[in-house]
């Protein structure tokens, strides 16, 4: 029995993780719903440290999504050895970001409670930092690798932001309100950019999907195209229950939940285009 839940654990969870094989359908239920849990741990922590999850607190945490992208980046190309590239590998990555976030603002948030630092922004100080960590990443991403593809980020964007006006531009005429709020917009931009790079990565540029759902599309319709109907056609229907069924004293847990979303998309967007302009 032992033996056979130690080959169940390496096959499932370890395996993907030391060899870098991406997900299968076990692990991938296991995550999610690994997720949801942190979820709610995190604004228990959040509500314990008297922080609100607000736009500015979102704006400060944005930088670390870019962070653990550029982290992975890094170790896509060879930067890290074992066992510290396993630790910048799914979802192990998302853990390691998770508790030096966390450590960050809780240093930031003591620092502003000090009574000679009274004026002190904690949210402002800990998005700064995120910053000067992103910015770290990119020099020593860039003295390592050279710039291959720049057109992929301009074909990112470029299609990603032609498709996100159309759906604003509809929204608009007909007063669908939720697709013209800030907040979704950026959580519909970050899943647009996703599927762009997976469009481009996998289907012009010849990169393998690591996701379970990215290779049953790819594999029945022919193209990585099919990200874009799958991305929308579950978003739109979550945000709009965001949008109707949360009231005011449920703010918090919308805007964290939104958070988790824009984490989701914009993480391995970020990650697949950089890869992808640095030939990675």
């Amino acid at each position: 029995m032992l033996e056979a839940i130690r080959q169940f654990v390496n096959a499932y969870y370890v395996h993907p993780i030391t060899h870098d094989n991406g997900y299968n359908p076990v692990n991938t239920v296991t995550w999610a719903l690994l997720l949801v849990l942190c979820l709610f741990l995190t604004l228990k922590l959040l509500k314990k440290l008297g922080i609100t999850i607000d736009k500015p607190f979102i704006a400060a945490v944005s930088p670390y999504i870019f962070v653990g992208a550029s982290l992975r980046v890094m170790e896509d190309a060879g930067l890290f050895s074992p066992p510290l590239s396993y630790v910048l590998i799914t979802p192990l990555i998302y853990f390691l970001l998770f508790f030096c976030c966390v450590s960050i603002l809780t240093i930031s948030v003591k620092l502003s409670r000090s009574n000679r630092l009274r004026d002190y922004n904690y949210k402002l100080a800990f998005g700064l930092v995120g910053m000067i960590w992103l910015f770290a990443n990119l020099m020593i991403l860039l003295r390592k690798e050279e710039v291959i593809s720049p057109w992929v980020l301009f074909a990112v964007i470029g299609i990603s932001g032609i498709m996100l006006s159309v759906i604003y531009g509809i929204g608009a005429k007909f007063s669908v309100h939720f697709l013209t709020e800030k907040r979704n917009v950026s959580v519909l931009a970050a899943h647009l950019l996703d599927a762009s790079s997976s469009h481009i990565g996998i289907d012009i540029l010849g990169y393998r999907g690591k996701h379970v759902i990215e290779g049953i599309i790819v594999k029945y319709a022919g193209s990585a195209a099919g990200m874009y109907p799958l991305k929308l056609g579950i978003l739109i229907p979550v945000l709009y229950l965001l949008e109707t069924q949360f009231d005011e004293r449920e703010s918090e847990l919308k805007n964290l939940v939104l958070l988790a979303l824009l984490v989701i998309g914009l993480a391995p967007a970020v990650r697949n285009t950089l890869r992808m302009i640095l030939g990675v």
